[in-house]
C-alpha cells in the first residue's frame, strides 16, 4: 500500500512493531472506575450547559470567559496570544478563535505590539470588564448550586486534583 500504511514484514523487522499507545492496564475498566468516568461526563456536560445559559446574556463563552479572566488577573495590560495560549493551556489558534467572538462583541482590543511585529498583543475593553464582572456574577450564581458547604467543595476539588495529575501521567 501507498503512504507506508502496510506494513509489510521487512518494514517491521527494520523498524519493529509499533509501540502500545497509553497503555496502562490490559484488563478492561469496569465497576467504580467506570461509574466516576461517567459521572464526570454527565456533570461535565450539565455544567457546560449551565454555564453556557449563564454567559449567553453577556455574549461570552466559557473560554472567553477564561480569556477575560486571565486579562484581568494581569492588571488589564496587553498580554500576548502566545502568553494566554501558554497560561491557559490552549492551542495558540483556539485563543485567536476566542478572541475573534471577544472582539466582535467589544469585550476586547488586539493590536500588533509596536516593540516586536511579529506579535499580537491583547488588552480588555471597559465593556468587556463589565461583562466579566456580571458574567462572574452569574458564574456565582451558577457555582452555590454546585455544592452546599465549602467543606465539600474542598473535598471535591482535591479529589477532582488528583484525577487530573494522574490523567496528565498518560500522556
Amino acid at each position: 500500500m501507498n503512504g507506508g500504511v502496510h506494513r509489510s514484514g521487512a518494514a517491521i523487522a527494520e523498524f519493529g512493531e509499533p509501540p502500545a499507545r497509553n497503555r496502562v492496564h490490559s484488563e478492561p475498566v469496569t465497576g467504580a472506575k467506570i461509574d466516576l468516568i461517567d459521572a464526570l461526563m454527565r456533570t461535565q456536560r450539565m455544567l457546560s450547559s449551565q454555564l453556557s445559559a449563564a454567559f449567553t446574556p453577556f455574549g461570552v463563552s466559557w473560554a472567553g470567559y477564561e480569556i477575560m479572566q486571565l486579562l484581568v488577573r494581569f492588571d488589564r495590560s496587553p498580554v500576548s496570544i502566545l502568553a494566554m495560549a501558554r497560561h491557559l493551556e490552549r492551542h495558540w489558534t483556539s485563543i485567536a478563535h476566542t478572541l475573534n467572538g471577544l472582539e466582535r462583541a467589544g469585550h476586547v482590543i488586539r493590536y500588533r505590539n509596536p516593540a516586536y511585529r511579529r506579535e499580537n498583543l491583547v488588552e480588555l475593553t471597559d465593556a468587556g470588564h463589565e461583562a466579566w464582572i456580571r458574567a462572574g456574577e452569574a458564574l456565582a450564581e451558577t457555582a452555590a448550586l454546585c455544592s452546599s458547604d465549602a467543606d465539600s467543595a474542598a473535598a471535591l476539588l482535591a479529589g477532582l486534583g488528583s484525577v487530573e495529575r494522574a490523567l496528565r501521567t498518560i500522556r
